[in-house]
């Protein structure tokens, strides 16, 4: 064999071999690294404009996304939103809102960039996608979905939660929240949340000692949700913001008066409850306050030199309120000031 046919044949033996990963059967082959992958399942249709419906309160797509469509970046969102991605999800809707300002899926981005910023702990900034939605989207679905997350950050900023400055949360915003719940009760007038909204204002107000603003928003919210199931609480507890506000003798009587014809009305209103120990509790705590003002007024007199008019009022202790520490009081200073005969 000749040096060139020699040659010739070497040349066809290496281009045999350089074409073996064309062929089907050594195609997969395991073990070697320039095995063709693999045929790809081609990818099914993907709707540019997916289906959406209201889940839980959130859209949801129906079919898969195209990730490259604002649809698609939403869906994205979502998903990342759900795998608790919230600095990523905080990115992605800004932008988006940049891009896509008059897209009919703002009020969702608005919706998932509170959800986020809630979720990492920034209640308070959650609040202004929200407000952004329910100023400028009033006939969303996400309407009332928004406005249950702005009544649950209320009610967690009335508990103690603090809004944050320069980075640490130490700013009370209780005020912020009762304005949120007060916006609550006209943005929803009449619903259930916005009933809750409006107890748990008054409720807020009557254990910080705010009694004057607590009776008054008791008050309001028995003539806005007179068939509430909370009325019999607000009467009671308006009663006591009542007594709260009345200072004695040498202050207003009102509060007083007021607290007993109030009592007297719930009593009317509702007798099978006239037996609770609440009532009766109230009952005894008018009874005992009129008896001291009684005694009040009674000493009053004998300061101004009033002999006469003192001992009637002590008579009227002993004997309207003989069974309190009033009536004992009132029997000793009368013995003292008029002897044993005056009390005859």
């Amino acid at each position: 064999m000749s040096i060139s046919r020699y040659y010739i044949l070497l040349a066809i033996l290496i281009c045999s071999i350089l074409m073996l990963p064309a062929c089907s059967e050594f195609a997969n082959v395991p073990g070697l690294s320039w095995a063709a992958p693999p045929p790809q399942p081609s990818p099914g249709p993907i709707s540019p404009t997916p289906a959406w419906v209201l889940k839980n309160g959130v859209w949801v797509p129906v079919v898969a996304s195209n990730p490259t469509t604002p649809e698609g970046e939403v869906a994205y969102m979502m998903r990342d939103l759900n795998h608790q991605q919230y600095k990523r999800v905080i990115k992605e809707t800004k932008q988006w809102l940049k891009l896509h300002p008059n897209d009919p899926l703002v009020p969702q981005v608005l919706l998932v960039r509170g959800d986020a910023l809630d979720a990492s702990g920034d209640k308070y900034g959650a609040l202004f996608p929200y407000e952004d939605l329910l100023n400028n989207f009033p006939n969303s679905p996400l309407y009332g979905p928004c406005l249950t997350r702005e009544y649950d950050i209320a009610i967690a900023l009335l508990n103690g939660y603090k809004r944050k400055f320069l980075g640490m949360q130490i700013l009370t915003a209780r005020d912020d929240a009762i304005r949120l719940l007060e916006r609550i009760q006209d943005r929803q007038r009449g619903s259930p949340l916005a009933e809750l909204a409006g107890i748990q204002v008054a409720d807020y107000q009557y254990r910080t000692g705010d009694f004057d603003d607590a009776q008054q928003s008791y008050e309001d919210f028995i003539r806005r949700y007179p068939y509430s199931q909370f009325v019999t609480k607000a009467t009671l507890r308006q009663i006591e913001c009542l007594l709260g506000q009345f200072r004695g003798v040498s202050f207003d009587m009102t509060p007083l008066h007021n607290a007993q014809a109030l009592l007297q009305t719930f009593q009317q209103n509702y007798p099978e409850l006239s037996d609770t120990i609440q009532v009766q509790a109230l009952q005894e705590r008018i009874y005992q306050l009129e008896g001291e003002n009684e005694l009040q007024i009674a000493e009053f007199y004998w300061r101004f030199s009033k002999p006469h008019a003192s001992q009637f009022y002590y008579l009227r202790v002993i004997d309207g309120w003989p069974d309190t520490i009033w009536a004992q009081q009132a029997q000793q200073e009368m013995d003292q000031h008029f002897g044993t005969q005056g009390s005859g």
